[in-house]
């Protein structure tokens, strides 16, 4: 889902993190994976949108691909309401 909302199979983010996913919950899988092993997004494919992302797409979420992860976002609370 990520990379098709992103359109993108990889990508500079800016991860300023000092906690990450060391294991992930029964359902849910990596969907993006930092060079050092850092888990970045995961996602659950069983579920109509679930998406969660580790970096911080507010800073740029008037830019390309930061912009299309917010509008599906908003598509996605549209839906379910």
């Amino acid at each position: 889902m990520l990379g098709g909302i992103l359109g993108e199979s990889e990508l500079a983010v800016n991860s300023l993190h000092h906690q990450a996913i060391r294991d992930l919950g029964a359902g849910y899988t990596a969907s993006a994976i930092a060079p050092d092993g850092v888990i970045e997004a995961i996602e659950r494919p069983d579920a109509p949108f679930m998406l969660g992302v580790q970096w911080h797409p507010e800073y740029y979420a008037s830019k390309e691909p930061m912009a299309r992860l917010f509008n599906r976002f908003v598509e996605a609370c549209a839906q379910a309401r």
